[in-house]
């Protein structure tokens, strides 16, 4: 059994990698799950404990599917399931827009971490994080309106955090998927900027599918 999960910024790409990540493993073998924002009316410290209280919903999910337990109930399958958004995003969203103390956050995240995914490893259950990235310009040129962050220091400071949110994460197979290209063209001796944009849809693809099969 495999649980992905998916941790970035909004517009790079994560509903088409997930899309990508279905077709390979013929859809009736997966399971999607999604992390969404806290209703707006809660304070700071409700926000932090609805937010715990559905991770630690999820993640005892993950162990009565496992078992098998859930399969007929909540018809979900039990060899890939996918977060779409996790627990580390409660990191980076609320500190920038709910005001929450950062220390306060990874205590509880590591706590979360390592009272649920140590034991997932001992039920044989492969943990793999993968955390999308990009050059803040390319994530603001993707911006629809819809995101948390809505300008360039906004969108800086998202991505510092993700990248702090990664690195202390105790999650032994964590990786990070840089999603953007920088295309050059010579000029005479010299090498110039010219585009940032996508890297190949496949070859995202595919380097997701090497990593989370390698185990």
């Amino acid at each position: 059994m495999k649980l992905i999960i998916l941790e970035g910024q909004d517009g790079l790409g994560k509903n088409t990698l997930i899309k990508g990540i279905c077709e390979h493993f013929h859809y009736d073998n997966v399971t999607i799950r999604h992390f969404s924002k806290p209703p707006k009316e809660l304070t700071t410290q409700e926000a932090i404990d609805f937010q715990f209280k559905c991770f630690t919903n999820e993640a005892k999910l993950v162990h009565e599917i496992k078992e098998k337990f859930s399969y007929t109930r909540y018809r979900y399958f039990d060899n890939v399931i996918i977060w779409n958004r996790s627990h580390l995003g409660e990191f980076v969203h609320g500190q920038l827009f709910r005001n929450e103390d950062p220390k306060e956050i990874k205590d509880k995240l590591l706590f979360f971490e390592n009272l649920y995914f140590s034991s997932y490893e001992q039920k044989m259950i492969q943990i793999c994080l993968i955390t999308m990235i990009a050059e803040p310009e390319f994530t603001l040129s993707k911006e629809d309106g819809q995101s948390f962050s809505k300008n360039l220091e906004e969108k800086k400071k998202e991505l510092e955090l993700f990248q702090e949110a990664h690195e202390f994460s105790t999650i032994k197979n964590k990786y990070f998927l840089k999603v953007d290209k920088v295309s050059e063209l010579p000029t005479g001796t010299e090498w110039i900027m010219k585009d940032v944009e996508f890297r190949d849809k496949q070859e995202i693809l595919n380097e997701v599918l090497t990593i989370i099969n390698e185990k």
